[in-house]
């Protein structure tokens, strides 16, 4: 008899569990996501597994898996082997020869290359290699690498692909507090992109579980993402919390294995209630050692189990579970305790095909493992679960583990990291590229199928130098072994960074520095140090963790060679964007372009820029168009890393609308003539490209230069770097010639680029701008609005900065909807409550974007509002910003709106001054008109009716308003329609062309409450007192489908 096996117990939780797992809610299906906590050994994973199977039966797919003490950097690759089982699960349906599961995995099939595009698919590859076995059609391709944004893209896609297809799964996850943040960002960011999916939320249950205990900051900051997607109605969040089994949950249990009553039983019930303390483990330990003591024993006389009550009553047990768990484990044999030990040291579960490849270790157990395992699963230490071996508990684990002498216990890591580090090419030279290893993937053979499968994606590599790093550097003391294994764990980091596992990679890579101690930077170590520092550096910065990427950046800037430092730079001066400091990113990326004998003026005055710039224009315009995309060639890595720098320098000039930009956009230019235009190259020309509009006015020039970087990025191979040159092209360049819906299809084409490669910021500002040129566009603000609301959050996440200048875009449009339940602001958990208070916070922390930001959001409110006097003040305030008058969707209007504004502050008697801002700002119009007259043309006659009205010039201004009205609705510009329609009843009412001013006044009014902004709307109604209007509507027509009818 053997205790513990079965179910017993937690019958309202169980209950609870089945009903919210297989209740279909109707009308408003949502994620169910149930977490299940309790100590250790309270009877999670026991509960859970009763759930599992049953929902098993009824048609579910079950996925299981578990994160590791001590393993945390691995936690990535728990969750991609969790999904890489996933869709292992479809392809064995699509290999059964039964036609309802094979129908199921072609769909499925079909879905996921219907989501993902062969690039994604190739990338995907290297989480989910069963992938290819499902889709034989991908390839897997090098070099493509994977952020960690790029990951949630590419697994979001892929299980919603999965779960279109009306299958439900069943997904638990064990032991959460050891999972690592990133990790547990990436399982939340996952989920939530579910909960945004009608259809596919409601067929999947999430269920974690974790020791209450054992609770992190990081672990509670998981639990609240996902109670704010429960407020929306997506998901559904239950917590159910094990305490202690009750006595009659203990009496049943004995009951139910002993086949007795409950009298019979009640006083062995109350003497293991009482030690254990309801303690589920503790209960089941103690009653299994009873039965081993045979102290419960069967009694052929009574036929039935037998035992002395007296004799249980007054026996000495042990305080704990672990105690108890210790002296069960002296029962054992020196081989079993030997076979656990070495089991021990791979952490809860090891492949049984590696316990194989051990069976040669000199300190394995006579008789091999199997032998012993016998034994051990009989009596409940040890399970066989499919493909591997498992301890039965992780107290049972961590006793093993923490019992053996520490060191021995490192001399065993040891023994067998060399053991199977022998099996692989760890022993090669360090200096060579990595090789691969002789056993890569690790196979088995599943009883129930004779294929082979693979086993997560942990290399022996990896494994081997985990075992070395367990004994720790300081048990080696010879200096040629240390930095033997300091080069394993170089090894160890390139592959986990080739899988995007970046935390796994940044473990391995400190390993590395730690095994070579005192020995940094010699000469026979330098190219190791070097290897290891740049991989800490590019992993932290994966990880967004810029204190450790200044201090590995550094470490190798103090201690290498100017020209070997290049990549080191670029880390740092990025890391100082990020975290901020962009005055300190400029000067340092300055001071390392100089140092390369690339000149950069050291005053950048308007005259010093002009000059730079006709410089570069002269010395560029040598070659023509088909030169220099011929001139594109292989390019050296110093010249790549040069111009990435270049890059990172260029975004901190932007942040802060520095004067260098320009400067440092003309030496990039110069620099790639001289040594090769690459892909890296079309940032610098776009920027060149940009200020050749903004300072020069020359929009051929613009248009001349933006063309060379849309070539070189036409060919390019997608990737973080050139989507941010991307998103550059088509906000700064590309924008001027276009009409404003293709600009928008180019940010929503850059957006879904940047989720794609995981360049999450670009993707981000592509997703602030498109919601932009959507407003200025006239698209419906409810939509506007409720995208916004889709987005904040999760913007938030990755830049505040962003998210701050779009909740002032979606308080503008929500306050002229007159939506008034709305706060946008609500999503920087009470830091930041209204408009006015951002602007103060902006303010102290010199963020002048947003300040500039939250004075236009002023302008542009107040313009709608008709408060121009408001409108006026915050104006001045912004075009004091030199990034206000930069090129841009926000310039275009700002200039747009203060003409208008200027006009009729004239006519309200205000001073000949407006007429000339007014005129000013005509002008300024007129110059850009030649460029796209669908963006222009109509705003450009608008201001010229306005013009012609403040010089009372009737029936020019008149013509000009009825053309402006004709071009507006003819571009799909329905708020600029109503506003030309308001801008001639004003005038007509003027002078006293009263029927016709009103008629104007309800077609403006029928404009603004079909592009959704009621709070227009109905001030105009108000000012104009139009219910008792005689005035009529115009016929309600279009020239062009607007998206919002579609």
């Amino acid at each position: 008899i053997h205790f513990g096996q079965k179910f017993y117990g937690r019958l309202n939780e169980l209950a609870k569990l089945l009903e919210i797992t297989t209740v279909t809610n109707v009308g408003q299906p949502g994620l169910e996501t149930i977490f299940v906590s309790g100590l250790p050994g309270s009877g999670k994973t026991h509960l859970v597994d009763a759930v599992r199977n049953f929902v098993s039966n009824i048609g579910f797919m079950v996925l299981t898996a578990k994160f590791k003490r001590g393993m945390e950097y691995s936690s990535k690759e728990i969750v991609t082997t969790l999904m890489d089982e996933m869709v292992s699960n479809i392809v064995r349906m699509k290999e059964s020869g039964n036609d309802a599961d094979v129908d199921y995995s072609r769909r499925v099939a079909r879905a996921i290359t219907g989501a993902l595009d062969e690039v994604s698919l190739s990338t995907l590859v290297d989480f989910v290699p069963n992938i290819q076995s499902l889709i034989p059609q991908v390839t897997k391709k090098e070099g493509l690498g994977c952020t960690h944004w790029q990951l949630i893209f590419l697994l979001s896609k892929l299980l919603r692909s999965v779960l279109s297809q009306e299958r439900k799964i069943f997904m638990a996850l064990d032991d959460l507090q050891w999972a690592d943040p990133s990790t547990l960002g990436l399982i939340s960011e996952v989920l939530i992109s579910i909960c945004h999916c009608p259809e596919e939320r409601g067929r999947l249950v999430f269920v974690g579980m974790y020791r209450d205990n054992e609770v992190s900051d990081d672990l509670i900051s998981f639990f609240k993402s996902l109670v704010t997607v429960e407020g929306g109605n997506n998901a559904y969040v239950t917590n159910v919390e094990l305490s202690s089994l009750s006595l009659d949950d203990v009496t049943k249990m004995i009951m139910s294995e002993l086949r007795l009553t409950r009298r019979m039983v009640s006083g062995l019930a109350d003497v293991v209630h009482k030690r254990s303390h309801g303690h589920a483990l503790f209960a089941v330990q103690l009653l299994n050692s009873l039965v081993s003591d045979s102290i419960i024993a069967y009694s052929p006389m009574l036929h039935r189990f037998h035992w002395d009550q007296n004799k249980i009553s007054t026996l000495k047990t042990a305080d704990s579970v672990a105690c108890l768990i210790v002296f069960n484990l002296t029962l054992l044999s020196m081989e079993e305790i030997q076979c656990l030990r070495i089991i021990s040291c791979f952490g809860i579960q090891v492949q049984s095909d590696l316990l194989e490849l051990l069976e040669d270790f000199k300190l394995a157990p006579q008789g091999g493992f199997k032998s012993c395992l016998c034994n051990l699963v009989d009596q409940g230490i040890i399970e066989i679960v499919s493909i591997l071996v498992v301890f039965a508990h992780d107290l049972i684990q961590e006793q093993v583990y923490e019992g053996t002498p520490e060191k021995e216990r490192r001399q065993l890591h040891c023994d067998i990291g060399i053991y199977l580090g022998s099996k692989t090419s760890l022993s090669a030279n360090f200096e060579h590229e990595p090789i691969d290893v002789a056993i890569g993937q690790l196979r088995v053979s599943r009883a129930s199928n004779s294929e082979d499968s693979y086993i997560g994606i942990t290399s022996l590599v990896s494994i081997a130098t985990s075992q070395i790093n367990n004994a720790g550097p300081e048990f080696f003391s010879d200096r040629m072994q240390r930095t033997r294994f300091a080069s394993w764990n170089l090894r160890a980091g390139k592959d986990a960074a080739e899988k995007s596992s970046f935390r796994a990679a940044l473990h391995y890579y400190k390993h590395g520095i730690a095994f070579l101690g005192d020995d940094l930077w010699l000469e026979d170590t330098y190219d190791l140090c070097l290897k290891l520092y740049e991989g800490a550096a590019l992993s932290s910065s994966a990880l967004c963790e810029e204190t450790c990427v200044s201090m590995y950046a550094n470490e190798i800037i103090n201690n290498v060679i100017f020209e070997d430092s290049l990549l080191a730079e670029y880390l740092l001066i990025g890391s100082l964007h990020t975290s901020g400091q962009c005055k300190h990113s400029i000067a340092r990326g300055l001071a390392v372009l100089r140092q390369l004998k690339i000149d950069i003026p050291a005053t950048p005055s308007p005259e010093v820029v002009m000059l730079t710039m006709k410089q570069t224009e002269k010395e560029a315009s040598i070659y023509n168009f088909s030169q220099i995309s011929d001139c594109q060639r292989r390019v050296d890595s110093k010249t790549r890393n040069i111009l990435k720098l270049v890059d990172a320098i260029s975004k901190s000039c932007y942040q802060i609308g520095s004067p260098f930009l320009p400067l440092v956009a003309c030496a990039a230019v110069r620099y790639s003539l001289q040594n090769g235009v690459c892909e890296d190259s079309a940032s610098a020309f776009t920027i060149f490209a940009y200020f050749e509009i903004f300072l020069t006015q020359s929009f051929e020039s613009g248009r001349k230069w933006g063309n060379v970087a849309k070539t070189l990025l036409e060919d390019a191979a997608l990737c973080p770097a050139t989507t941010r040159a991307r998103l550059k092209f088509y906000t700064f360049v590309n924008f001027w010639f276009v009409p404003l819906k293709e600009s928008i299809k180019h940010m929503e084409d850059v957006e879904d680029m940047g989720y794609k490669v995981g360049e999450i910021e670009s993707a981000d500002m592509a997703q602030m701008h498109r919601y932009k040129y959507s407003f200025f566009g006239g698209e419906q603000l409810s939509l506007l609005s409720q995208a916004l609301d889709n987005s904040l959050r999760s913007m938030a996440k990755s830049s505040v900065v962003l998210a701050k200048m779009s909740a002032l875009d979606k308080d503008l449009i929500d306050t002229l909807g007159g939506v008034k339940s709305s706060n946008p602001y609500a999503i920087f958990d009470g830091e930041i409550g209204n408009r006015q208070i951002l602007l103060n916070d902006a303010q102290s922390k010199g963020l002048n974007n947003i300040v500039e930001a939250a004075h236009l959001h002023n302008v542009f409110l107040s313009f709608w509002m008709d408060d121009y006097e408001e409108a006026v003040k915050s104006s001045d305030i912004a075009m004091s910003f030199p990034s206000a008058k930069m090129p841009g969707v926000k310039l275009v209007y700002h200039i747009f709106y203060r003409g208008i504004i200027a006009y009729q502050l004239h006519r309200q008697g205000k001073g000949e001054k407006w007429l000339d801002e007014g005129n000013k700002m005509l002008d300024q119009v007129e110059t850009w008109v030649k460029n796209s007259k669908p963006l222009f043309e109509n705003k450009l006659v608008l201001l010229k009716a306005e013009q012609d009205a403040s010089m009372c010039n009737f029936l020019p201004a008149k013509e000009s308003y009825e053309l402006s009205i004709k071009l507006a609705r003819d571009n799909g510009y329905i708020n600029e329609q109503g506003l030309a329609y308001e801008r001639m009843g004003k005038y007509l009412m003027s002078i006293v062309e009263v029927p016709e001013a009103e008629s104007c006044f309800l077609n403006a009014h029928r404009c603004y409450l079909q592009w959704g902004a009621k709070a227009k709307a109905d001030k105009l109604w108000e000012d104009w007192n139009l219910g008792s209007s005689t005035g009529r509507l115009e016929p309600c027509t279009t020239s062009i489908k607007h998206k919002r009818n579609e």
